[in-house]
């Protein structure tokens, strides 16, 4: 098994309850196991853990970045359905970690129609969760828990009803969306060094994407030109100047981008996360 920790920078010394409720959250993004070459499971995140690693990256909210939830009628194939169910799942998150609860309400629906679509119907199954969440609006510590009960229900129906291909595209939309979050940011703040270290250290994380969607046990065209993009990003990643000066290093040290690599990483984020979303 192979274990995959996420850390980020920007984080406070001090921490509130919830902030140490997502923390926990978040020690374990991807496990990836593996009997045999042939053999592979994929775990996602909760939202709460995606906006844990947002809080501590200390993005700003911007309300022209999430998927707007109006576009759920565009999707009406499986596969862009389970991806953008991933998309979704971030901006949830990301409005939850601004507090926007209004919104983040609309995005809690908006994954509710979604999941019926791809099977997950059984996770949103309790009629008063979206009720449960409207009337904890404000309160960070139940809206939290709400997310947590909404993905162990996710982890549970996929674990015990094989759906393993679903859990890599679900995790890869969710991905790319705070990839989006990040590159966006980092262009528009190139004062912020650290964002750009931020991307970095995704990469790890994308390379046991790519490694799920070669490995579905149905795969199909659209899975594999999601994963023909994610390699285009991780190959672009590695032969980056500033990383392959650091060579096998590279696996172990925080990296820093320079702006102009930081700017061409991003493009080519911002431009597979269009073609999710559109």
């Amino acid at each position: 098994m192979i274990g995959l920790t996420v850390q980020s920078c920007g984080e406070s010394k001090e921490e509130t309850t919830t902030e140490k409720k997502a923390a926990d959250q978040t020690e374990t993004v991807i496990e990836v196991e593996e009997a045999d070459e042939n053999s592979f499971s994929f775990v996602p995140p909760s939202p709460i853990q995606i906006a844990s690693i947002f809080k501590k990256a200390g993005l700003e909210y911007d309300a022209t970045l999430p998927n707007k939830v109006e576009n759920i009628t565009n999707y009406t194939e499986k596969f862009k359905q389970s991806l953008n169910f991933g998309v979704y799942s971030s901006d949830l998150a990301y409005c939850v970690k601004n507090e926007k609860y209004d919104e983040a309400s609309k995005y809690l629906k908006s994954l509710k129609d979604l999941s019926a679509s791809i099977g997950l119907e059984t996770v949103f199954a309790s009629e008063d969760l979206v009720e449960r969440f409207n009337n904890n609006l404000g309160n960070q510590d139940s809206i939290v828990d709400i997310l947590i009960f909404v993905q162990e229900n996710t982890d549970d129906y996929i674990a015990q009803n094989g759906k393993v291909d679903l859990s890599v595209v679900y995790y890869c939309g969710a991905w790319v969306e705070g990839m989006y979050f990040g590159s966006v940011s980092a262009k528009n703040s190139p004062e912020k060094a650290d964002l750009g270290v931020l991307i970095s250290e995704q990469m790890t994380i994308g390379r046991s994407i790519l490694k799920g969607l070669q490995n579905m046990e149905e795969s199909n065209l659209d899975a594999e030109d999601l994963a023909t993009s994610i390699e285009e990003i991780l190959d672009l990643f590695d032969n980056f100047e500033s990383v392959k000066a650091l060579g096998e290093d590279a696996a172990y040290l925080d990296i820093y981008l320079t702006e102009e690599e930081v700017n061409i990483m991003a493009d080519k984020i911002i431009e597979l996360r269009t073609s999710i979303v559109e």
